[in-house]
């Protein structure tokens, strides 16, 4: 098996190159729909030739005779199978069947998100000459450069403060982005000036006299009114529940390696190791005095197992999950 990243699965079939199984793992569900949609677009397979499958709903041995069908007219078949985490355990047997051993002749994409307190059983079904695809979530430079692409495409031009302000408000999910970018487009339409800072905190609903940080610091200095407002004023604003979520858990996660490092005595250059200005880095640690280790590792944890639940089938109202959990956060011990 090989591990690929979006980009080099994007070269090799712009090389026209494919294998008998991609396996795309990970929580960029919206990158995994535009590598299908990028795959359509260079083998453009006819009808007969390419099916999309839901693993939950669909019959397996269906969807895998399928594969094992020659392809009419056209040298391979694809077949897409999603949501292969929600797989029972007899179509999952089928399945690691078939990965062992798949048709040479067809392409079978999987698509998965595994829940994280669950083993994920299918990179060790993968054979030498298949490959796992990593949708891991973006580091922040890579969520700028994404955006920035987005952006350009829609003939709009950004600065790099403006692109590091969206990220820092929005964190580093495809989907905020996307959603964002169309805003941002909409916005500019008929300008040609550049799309700067001041545009992003206007569009993000900040006025001149808010603290886009209010949140983040709110968090940061366990002040549960003032992380309260901040959050029921975002909401109302129009910001993805995912957006607050989001500058959570980068202010939990900016405490918890300022705390680890102050502990460790590594001195002045700890702010670079943890990846922040000193400034940043002497707030963090000042404030990580307020919070235990343990706290903050059973925080961020909330944070993963509420994003969890914003992006399953869940009926919960999104604002009331992202309130109760900053509540939880700053409210209490």
């Amino acid at each position: 098996m090989q591990t690929l990243n979006p980009k080099a699965l994007a070269d090799e079939w712009a090389k026209g190159r494919t294998r008998p199984v991609y396996y795309l793992c990970g929580e960029e569900t919206s990158l995994k729909e535009a590598a299908l949609k990028r795959l359509e677009a260079l083998f453009k397979p006819e009808t007969f030739n390419f099916s999309v499958r839901d693993a939950e709903t669909s019959d397996m041995a269906e969807a895998l005779d399928e594969a094992q069908t020659s392809p009419m007219l056209a040298e391979v078949r694809f077949v897409v199978l999603k949501h292969a985490e929600k797989l029972k355990k007899d179509p999952l047997k089928k399945l690691l069947a078939y990965m062992a051993d798949p048709c040479r002749s067809a392409c079978l994409l999987i698509l998965a998100d595994w829940p994280r307190e669950k083993a994920d059983p299918l990179p060790e079904g993968l054979t030498a000459e298949s490959a796992l695809v990593d949708f891991s979530p973006m580091t922040p430079p890579l969520a700028s450069a994404y955006l920035n692409s987005k952006l350009l495409a829609g003939g709009v031009k950004t600065d790099k403060e403006a692109l590091e302000l969206l990220i820092d408000l929005l964190g580093t999910n495809s989907t905020i982005l996307d959603g964002e970018a169309e805003k941002i487009m909409l916005y500019m339409h008929g300008q040609t000036r550049v799309f700067g800072p001041q545009d992003a905190l206007a569009l993000a609903g900040f006025s001149r006299a808010q603290d886009p940080y209010a949140l983040s610091k709110a968090v940061q200095e366990h002040r549960p009114e003032a992380a309260a407002q901040a959050a029921t004023g975002m909401l109302a604003a129009g910001d993805e529940p995912l957006a607050l979520l989001a500058q959570t858990s980068k202010a939990l996660e900016m405490m918890l390696k300022a705390k680890r490092l102050s502990a460790s005595g590594e001195g002045q250059a700890a702010c670079y190791q943890a990846g922040m200005s000193p400034g940043q880095y002497y707030h963090a640690a000042q404030h990580a005095a307020s919070y235990t280790e343990e706290k903050l590792l059973r925080s961020l944890r909330r944070c993963l197992e509420a994003e969890e639940m914003l992006k399953s089938s869940s009926k919960r109202d999104p604002g009331l999950v992202v309130r109760q959990l900053i509540y939880e956060i700053t409210g209490t011990k």
